[in-house]
């Protein structure tokens, strides 16, 4: 805050909307957003850039002649399972023209990077506004002279800039592998686009819920809509992919005869998003949301004496917002894997290709990928869970709590038990969506019981990745941030750790490597009692080790 203090200087603000007044300051505040964020600024880019480069690399070592593009494009020319996950394809839709490295390469990731893009800007624009609100710091700056809506508009501004820099890499990172340079340009103005709608977004929730965790929420559900539309819209006529920010990203064709006019839709949404949340803005107090938080009763329930009671109330709305998107994801993609078969359909050289997933058919080897990627998305609840009592410390609510009798073991150990309690029950409805999904179009009922059961066995790998969160935070709560960073790792050889071919020994190092993938493989009861086991230990180690660091 000092950076800031010092190169304040006093303006005649007038009155908190006084046309530039209502900014004064920005250029302070943006100075400060920078110092701050500076590591997490470093670790999008790398990380963003890093998947489009590592994709961009495979697909050009793996697809060097026009033969292997061409059936890469007839394998997912009209594939209803593959453009739940990949998109349309544009520029793999006509038989007659012969498929490009560039239209591979977007079908592979840029789904992908237009999501992550989304989430950097709803965390960084929510980080800087409703955040700032419930630490009480906003009431620390807004006490300097600085308009009412300078701290709103920084927040945005650093939030373009970021994704300006991140499209940048990327561009640069595309035209290094010899794509197409309009083709680059138009993908990398599409991430510009959906990254200011999400901040934009961000911006909203930020002024209607009265609290970040609930503007995240709510901004999760926008992106969680979208890629639903998306992908619903894509396999179907199309219509409904033009109400999803991210369908607005695909639609710009890169590589496939850009369409430059689609940029003016999300360009549009932003511009009436911010007017809304500036107005938003203007009509409420600092520190308040416009939903009223509900007042408590006036006597605690008994079930808050426990710690584990405390956690479940804490924890409630993360736990059912994470279960309904998630058992969301698993109901799509039950609907439409009976098309998995299809892949195969005039294919007869993919046949090799998907032995090597299994023992299984086609569609238990896509069911079987499925059920990862439910289990890896899913594993983001797992260490947010583990982690909410780091919340808690940094924010100086732990330290009344454990001036009682109670414990520090029994207190974190309390979120631990929310973690995997949640985790077990979210990924046990996934399975039973799944699965619910798959028997309305195949009309077995035999899938929902084997849905879940192999949803089931990815519970303890993601319990691996809670202990690590568990130890990080138990040596360090500025370490535990460290623990996103292993999760970005197990995300990156899940799903694309055959694709870059990486060594055995780093697949090793992800948990989800060791897990069967039921339907496709049989059941191994070894590798999931030691991760099991692994588990726990990770757990116990983490909870010895707060219990003997000092508080922050």
């Amino acid at each position: 805050m000092t950076a800031l203090v010092d190169s304040a200087r006093p303006v005649d603000v007038g009155g908190p909307d006084a046309g530039a007044a209502s900014t004064a300051g920005t250029r302070q505040l943006l100075r400060l957003i920078a110092r701050r964020d500076r590591f997490r600024i470093l670790l999008w880019l790398g990380g963003i850039v890093g998947l489009v480069a590592a994709t961009a690399a495979s697909i050009t070592g793996l697809y060097s002649a026009q033969a292997d593009l061409d059936r890469y494009a007839e394998l997912v020319r009209g594939n209803a399972a593959l453009i739940v996950q990949s998109g349309p394809g544009y520029g793999l839709q006509d038989p007659a023209v012969p498929a490009t490295t560039g239209a591979v390469v977007m079908n592979e990731v840029a789904i992908w990077t237009v999501v992550a893009v989304a989430l950097m800007s709803l965390f960084m624009t929510v980080r800087h506004t409703r955040t700032e609100e419930e630490t009480e710091r906003a009431e620390t700056v807004r006490a300097l002279p600085v308009g009412r809506h300078s701290e709103l508009t920084a927040a945005l501004v650093a939030t373009g800039v970021t994704n300006v820099l991140v499209t940048f890499g990327v561009v640069v990172t595309l035209l290094a592998y010899d794509l197409e340079p309009v083709g680059s340009i138009a993908f990398g103005l599409a991430l510009i686009g959906s990254g200011a709608v999400f901040a934009a977004v961000a911006a909203v929730a930020a002024q209607v819920a009265g609290g970040s965790r609930a503007a995240l929420g709510l901004g999760g559900v926008v992106l969680g809509a979208s890629f639903v539309l998306r992908a619903v819209g894509d396999v179907g006529n199309g219509v409904l992919s033009w109400l999803s920010p991210i369908g607005w990203a695909q639609a710009i064709r890169a590589y496939a005869d850009e369409r430059w006019w689609v940029l003016l839709l999300p360009a549009a949404a932003t511009a009436a998003l911010l007017v809304v949340a500036f107005e938003l803005q203007a009509r409420r107090d600092l520190g308040a949301g416009l939903m009223p938080e509900r007042p408590g009763p006036s006597v605690a329930s008994p079930r808050l004496s426990s710690t584990i009671g405390l956690a479940v109330r804490l924890q409630r709305a993360s736990v059912i917002s994470w279960t309904v998107a998630v058992a969301l994801f698993a109901f799509l993609y039950g609907v439409v894997a009976d098309q998995a078969e299809s892949i195969l359909e005039d294919n007869p050289e993919m046949e090799d290709f998907f032995a090597q997933l299994g023992e299984g058919s086609v569609t238990d080897a896509f069911l079987a990928t499925a059920t990862l990627i439910l289990a890896l998305l899913a594993t983001g609840f797992t260490i947010s869970s583990v982690l909410r009592a780091r919340a808690e410390e940094v924010g100086g609510r732990a330290e009344s709590l454990l001036a009682t009798p109670t414990s520090r073991e029994r207190w974190a150990g309390g979120h631990v038990t929310v973690s995997i309690v949640g985790t077990t029950i979210m990924l046990l409805v996934a399975g039973a969506s799944e699965g619910f999904g798959l028997a309305l179009v195949s009309g077995d009922r035999e899938w929902i019981p084997r849905l879940i059961g192999a949803t089931l066995v990815m519970v303890p790998a993601m319990l691996v990745t809670g202990g690590v969160a568990m130890v990080a935070y138990g040596l360090s709560a500025r370490l535990a941030m460290a623990a996103w960073g292993y999760y970005a790792f197990t995300l990156v050889v899940g799903m694309l750790g055959a694709l870059l071919d990486l060594p055995q020994w780093a697949l090793n190092l992800s948990p989800f490597e060791h897990v069967p993938a039921i339907p496709s493989e049989p059941m191994d009861w070894v590798p999931v009692i030691v991760l099991v086991a692994l588990a726990g230990a990770l757990f116990a180690t983490g909870l010895t080790a707060f219990r003997r660091r000092d508080m922050s």
